[in-house]
């Protein structure tokens, strides 16, 4: 089983990528100004939302690929069973709510208005920290694993839908772009 979620997770890390890359390439007149654009290079709402969904799927990539190390760096670390078992989901938690206000704080430094993208970026990383959290009280503090099965679950299934809603502008705007060739 820890096979199926490490082959799983290294699978979203790869099509997060895809989606940056897709997202600079296919908007590569805005490239300079998607990663380093102000006020300035937004026009219109269009623009405001390719910021907004650019700056979520970076982010989600960035937090997803350094969270997942530092889970592995942490796992490995000789400490006593709870300690490390708290630490880790402690850890896991407080990526979760950092991922939730550098999200904002970007937004806020850009000066662009929130997508739907974004705000369901920052909804699926609130209720992964919840998740986090609760895992940290019963496995951490009363070490009950009766919830463990379920997080694993869940937390595949969250950075899943983590990927699906950064990807969803991009497929749009690639089968948009088509209609229009067409």
């Amino acid at each position: 089983m820890l096979n199926f979620f490490t082959a799983t997770g290294w699978i979203i890390k790869s099509l997060e990528v895809l989606t940056v890359l897709f997202l600079v390439v296919t908007f590569s007149k805005h490239k300079f100004a998607l990663f380093f654009g102000g006020k300035k290079n937004l026009n219109s709402q269009s623009d405001h939302t390719l910021h907004s969904c650019f700056i979520a799927a970076l982010t989600v990539m960035v937090f997803h690929f350094v969270s997942s190390a530092l889970a592995q760096h942490i796992i490995a670390l000789e400490m006593e069973k709870m300690m490390l078992r708290q630490f880790f989901y402690f850890t896991m938690f407080s990526c979760s709510m950092a991922f939730a206000v550098t999200l904002f704080l970007l937004h806020v430094m850009r000066g662009c208005t929130f997508s739907l993208t974004a705000r369901l970026c920052i909804y699926l990383s609130i209720l992964q920290a919840m998740l986090q959290m609760l895992q940290f009280i019963m496995r951490g503090m009363l070490d009950n694993s009766m919830l463990s099965p379920f997080y694993s679950t869940t937390v595949v299934v969250l950075n899943v839908l983590s990927l699906a809603v950064v990807a969803s502008f991009p497929v749009k705007q690639f089968f948009l772009s088509r209609k229009e060739v067409a």
